[in-house]
């Protein structure tokens, strides 16, 4: 049986061009791969959580508002393993830096630039200071049904996979107030670290009440974290 001329022409063109097309599909599979190291969104934010929880170190700035215009506070900060945190900032428009090591807490006093020792963990784990201390401590959630990659940010020149997910919250002191909650994750997908958060949450009947925006960055640096000199003490004092 004799084939037209043009079949014979296109059956030499098949096997490159089929080549090509199979390694046009490679490319983009593993391009695709490459976005969050092929992890699903929550594989992508679990590792990239517990890595960052799981650093030497790392500095932090918070910015809390509520109903999200009016400033709480504004603090930046360093954390480093197992229980060092500075903390420098304003909270209701009065400057404050806090320095906490281990069980104690040393408070500067704006006016006086001395420093009052406070043993114990009262201050750090109260409701003042909810995210200030341990802006992590947000992602501790009882399940997430919820979780989307919604796009892509450049953060200091890193390209991020944006987040975006509906947990239950495991804080106590939000499920007193708040009844609904948003947030949104900028992960980088390579070296999975989270290196901004952005938390909403919502009073009963939907209106907007707390806005935490978080951002992360020096992962692993080392970081120095120091009491204040003696000569710069004030008094101790005993929180039960």
């Amino acid at each position: 049986m004799m084939w037209p001329r043009w079949y014979v022409l296109n059956r030499k063109l098949l096997l490159p061009v089929a080549g090509a097309a199979f390694a046009i599909i490679i490319l983009l599979w593993a391009a695709a791969s490459l976005i969050g190291g092929g992890l699903s969104e929550r594989e992508l934010f679990d590792r990239s959580l517990a890595n960052t929880i799981g650093c030497s170190g790392y500095h932090f700035s918070v910015e809390v508002k509520q109903a999200g215009r009016d400033t709480i506070s504004m603090v930046e900060g360093a954390r480093v393993k197992p229980n060092k945190v500075h903390i420098k900032g304003a909270m209701q428009k009065s400057s404050m830096e806090f320095i906490q090591i281990d069980d104690t807490t040393y408070m500067k006093d704006p006016w006086s630039n001395r420093w009052f020792t406070l043993k114990g963990n009262s201050v750090t784990q109260s409701e003042l200071f909810l995210t200030e201390f341990n802006p992590l401590g947000l992602y501790n959630f009882k399940d997430v049904p919820i979780i989307k990659r919604t796009g892509s940010e450049k953060i200091n020149g890193i390209n991020t996979d944006i987040l975006e997910l509906s947990p239950n919250v495991a804080n106590p002191l939000l499920d007193q107030k708040y009844t609904d909650y948003k947030f949104r994750v900028w992960v980088d997908p390579k070296l999975k670290y989270i290196m901004r958060g952005v938390m909403q949450a919502y009073l009963p009947g939907g209106a907007e009440g707390l806005v935490v925006d978080m951002r992360f960055w020096g992962f692993n640096e080392k970081i120095e974290i120091v009491p204040p000199l003696e000569s710069d003490l004030e008094i101790k004092t005993e929180i039960n």
